[in-house]
């Protein structure tokens, strides 16, 4: 976990709703005025028993963002091109800074292998919204708990939601973001991701003996392609579970959830254009494992299914072998945040298919000690 001085200026902005109350970055709202943060040092932060929360810091804190990311461009021509990644612990996909002073927070994403680089700066309550379906993108998922944040990217809405301190985690946050740009010869680009952030534990505050229990929450999005129709755009959340062995350095993982709306360059679609319709149930489960060098841990799944109307489809994410010809993946990557390994939090990765079906499922979890 590293922790820095921040340095930036925000021009305040009217609180973000729907139409012209939501100012661009770097421009100031009527009647804005400039904040100056001047950069002082700070201690690496590490979580202590006098911390309430991860948001309980005395001075600008840049956390470590662990992702699952992804960007999808459409050409004016119908050509496209996605790209996504999954990032680890050790080489995360960029940083959430937060300031206590101004209550800023700035958003870094640098990931190259799902071709997004965004550093966007949220000034709260400037740039919140409300949770709900006037104020926010319409593809943007609306969860209880969650403080949503909403700026212009230049011309492009971004929406950046995050998960409050509380029963899930107070040293760990889940998070989401959802950028959308669409020109007027077609074109798109469209960009989503899942981020884990907090207060990581250090190797001597993680236990080396004993079981623990964890209770939490997932966000995912997922792209999803039937034969050569169009790319769609569904999000996923629902709750999650953690089993942890401290003393084997070993962890059962298990999803459950819903599916979300389905949206193509912007636009909905149909549930009965859909081979996963919103509604349908979302499982998983997998496993991790970490050594004594380090509490990061990081594994992959076993299976994975969705359901509908009582019938179960297993998504097939079988990595190449000889005998099959699927060429999928999966992954688990995570580690322990708070005193005493009070949360766990980290993201995964389903890449394979369903009948007739290309899916990527990249998202987060999130779980605190029972």
């Amino acid at each position: 976990m590293r922790a820095v001085i921040i340095a930036l200026s925000l021009p305040l902005a009217a609180c973000g709703g729907a139409g012209g109350n939501v100012s661009s970055i770097g421009s100031s709202a009527p009647g804005g005025a400039v904040i100056s943060l001047t950069p002082t040092p700070t201690p690496t932060q590490t979580p202590n028993s006098t911390q309430t929360n991860l948001f309980d810091v005395s001075t600008a804190t840049k956390f470590d963002a662990v992702g699952a990311v992804h960007s999808l461009a459409v050409n004016a021509d119908g050509s496209s091109l996605y790209q996504g990644n999954a990032s680890t612990v050790e080489a995360p996909s960029g940083t959430i800074s937060y300031d206590p002073r101004d209550g800023v927070f700035v958003m870094t994403i640098a990931d190259s292998k799902a071709n997004v680089s965004r550093n966007i700066t949220f000034q709260d309550p400037g740039h919140r919204t409300t949770a709900d379906a006037n104020n926010v993108e319409r593809q943007v998922p609306l969860l209880a708990g969650f403080n949503y944040l909403h700026v212009l990217d230049g011309t492009v809405p971004l929406t950046f939601f995050y998960k409050r301190p509380n029963s899930s985690g107070s040293f760990v946050s889940l998070a989401g973001f959802e950028r959308s740009q669409a020109s007027e010869d077609g074109s798109s680009l469209a960009e989503q991701g899942v981020l884990v952030f907090g207060t990581r534990s250090t190797t001597t505050q993680t236990p080396t003996k004993g079981a623990a229990h964890f209770d939490g929450q997932f966000l995912a999005t997922m792209i999803a392609q039937q034969g050569n129709s169009a790319r769609v755009q569904q999000w996923l959340e629902g709750i999650s579970a953690v089993e942890v062995d401290f003393a084997k350095r070993t962890l059962s993982l298990s999803l459950s959830g819903k599916v979300g709306p389905a949206f193509v360059q912007n636009k909905p679609v149909a549930d009965s254009a859909l081979s996963v319709p919103s509604g349908s149930s979302f499982t998983a489960a997998g496993s991790a494992g970490w050594t004594s060098a380090s509490t990061a841990f990081s594994g992959k799944f076993a299976s994975a299914a969705f359901s509908s109307n009582g019938t179960a489809t297993p998504i097939d994410f079988t990595s190449v072998s000889a005998g099959t010809a699927t060429a999928g993946a999966s992954s688990i990557d995570g580690t322990f945040y708070g005193p005493d390994a009070k949360n766990v939090g980290g993201n995964f990765r389903i890449v394979g298919g369903i009948p007739n079906q290309r899916i990527d499922i990249l998202g987060g979890f999130i779980g605190v000690k029972k």
